[in-house]
């Protein structure tokens, strides 16, 4: 009786939700019901003499629904029940070519050798998957569209809306599937300089949009290869509207980053995704490691394309360490530093404030990378950020330098991570003009890679809220084969 259970089970599975399948005892009674046609104990039950007749029949049930009948029974030598199936004759015309290698019952009509590796390969997923078909999510539905196509299975003429018809789709979401399926062995990269408006300044970021289908080793295998500072991954969220990963060329992943987090939004909003297809101003919630952040893509009417967001909240702290670790291990002279004004540490973004100062002391820094990163281990940092007021253009505010070699940058072009907590530094200890609430941020002129970034923020009871506002310049887009 048991396996008759799991082949109804698996027929239902199979023509969801065409076909009912129903185990009766020897004596008729209903044992089970998979995908009931209609709740009417009268639809459900049957009379013995019914169940002992096993040829095909046409019904109409109490609720008007028509459907053909087909009953076998349970046992080989002793009768211990009856299997009934029921199907809609309105969507499915025959049964029978079905389920004659299921049931090795000697129909006539013969049943397409694709169209049964279809219902085999199906039902063995869905087994695997532990999921019916109704159940299936869009992912799982793709992922068996790409088994099918794998088989070869779409070569024949009628598989493409007998596949459709069993998995609920249309025949245009099939093709739609079946396109996507054909690029998934290639990759397509993106290049972007952020904090910038024109080509080579800023921080150059990859993105990757359409990463549903990556692992987490191929997305640190293509920043390995990119061997960018940091590396965007673009994905669904069920969260927000998109959902954001970060990875370093040495493996690491990061919970937040700001010059790849604006490369991808100019790459959504430069290939119009996410219903950005005209000029305006469009608002995201995009969910991070750091938690569900505020972004903002705006187009104009020359097609310009501006992005802003909000960085992680900071939670800045004065940390155990002095000046003179700190010129210690980067291999500075101590009357580099301002002494003056305290370090702050940032823990949201891992990140040391360190004043200077003066711009001159900040051009003259020649770090050593192998010391700084010891320390960094030893002190859980992630970024060390030295910045001053005194600035290359005098319409700018700060100018910053930052080094973060424990994740394999020894000194990043533009830092967007750390203006949450740089903002606060700043305006906390008197390195910003008096009532200002926008400034502007310049970095990476010493490595030949200038960029700028505005700032506005407002300090409000439960701390200081900040939003960044940047530019950035698409350089190219290619492809990695991933067979």
């Amino acid at each position: 009786m048991e396996k008759f259970k799991d082949l109804a089970q698996l027929l239902v599975n199979f023509f969801y939700p065409l076909v009912e399948a129903s185990i009766f005892s020897s004596k008729g009674e209903l044992v089970e019901i998979w995908n009931s046609f209609s709740s009417l104990k009268e639809d459900q039950g049957a009379e013995l003499e019914i169940l002992g007749r096993g040829e095909a029949e046409h019904e109409v049930l109490m609720t008007g629904a028509h459907v053909k009948r087909l009953v076998y029974p349970i046992g080989d030598e002793e009768l211990s029940g009856y299997l009934r199936l029921r199907y809609d004759t309105s969507k499915l015309h025959s049964l029978k070519d079905q389920l004659e290698l299921l049931l090795q019952l000697p129909f006539q009509q013969p049943v397409n050798d694709w169209q049964i590796n279809v219902d085999q390969l199906s039902a063995q997923y869905l087994k695997t998957h532990q999921v019916t078909m109704q159940a299936a999510t869009s992912r799982q539905k793709r992922e068996l569209i790409a088994l099918l196509h794998g088989k070869k299975l779409f070569e024949f003429k009628e598989a493409s809306a007998y596949i459709a018809a069993k998995m609920q789709l249309s025949r245009a979401t099939i093709y739609n599937y079946l396109k996507t399926i054909s690029t998934l062995g290639q990759v397509q990269i993106h290049q972007v300089d952020a904090f910038t408006d024109k080509k080579f300044g800023g921080n150059p970021a990859g993105v990757v949009l359409d990463a549903e289908a990556l692992d987490e080793a191929v997305m640190r295998k293509i920043t390995r290869e990119l061997n960018l500072a940091e590396t965007s991954f673009v994905l669904p969220s069920k969260k927000a509207d998109f959902r954001l990963r970060y990875f370093t060329p040495t493996g690491h992943e990061i919970s937040f980053c700001g010059h790849s987090t604006v490369g991808a939004l100019f790459v959504i909003a430069h290939e119009n995704r996410f219903n950005v297809d005209k000029p305006g101003t469009y608002n995201f919630q995009v969910e991070t490691l750091s938690g569900i952040l505020k972004m903002q893509a705006v187009v104009d009417e020359d097609e310009k394309i501006r992005v802003a967001y909000e960085p992680p909240a900071a939670q800045l702290y004065q940390p155990k360490i002095s000046h003179e670790m700190v010129a210690k291990a980067a291999g500075i002279p101590l009357d580099s530093i301002d002494s003056s004004i305290p370090l702050m540490y940032d823990a949201t973004c891992k990140a040391l404030f360190i004043a200077m100062p003066s711009l001159d002391a900040l051009k003259q820094m020649q770090c050593d990378f192998k010391s700084l990163s010891s320390f960094s281990k030893d002190h859980d940092l992630i970024v060390l950020c030295f910045l001053t007021k005194e600035t290359i253009d005098p319409r700018n505010q700060i100018h910053m330098r930052c080094f973060a070699p424990l994740v394999g940058t020894n000194e990043d072009p533009f830092t967007g991570s750390v203006l949450g907590g740089l903002t606060i530094y700043a305006h906390q200890f008197h390195l910003l003009p008096q009532k200002t609430s926008a400034f502007k941020v310049e970095q990476g002129h010493f490595i030949e890679r200038p960029g700028l970034v505005e700032v506005k923020f407002s300090k409000q009871a439960e701390g200081y809220h900040v939003k960044v506002f940047a530019q950035a310049v698409h350089c190219f887009s290619t492809e990695i084969s991933l067979t």
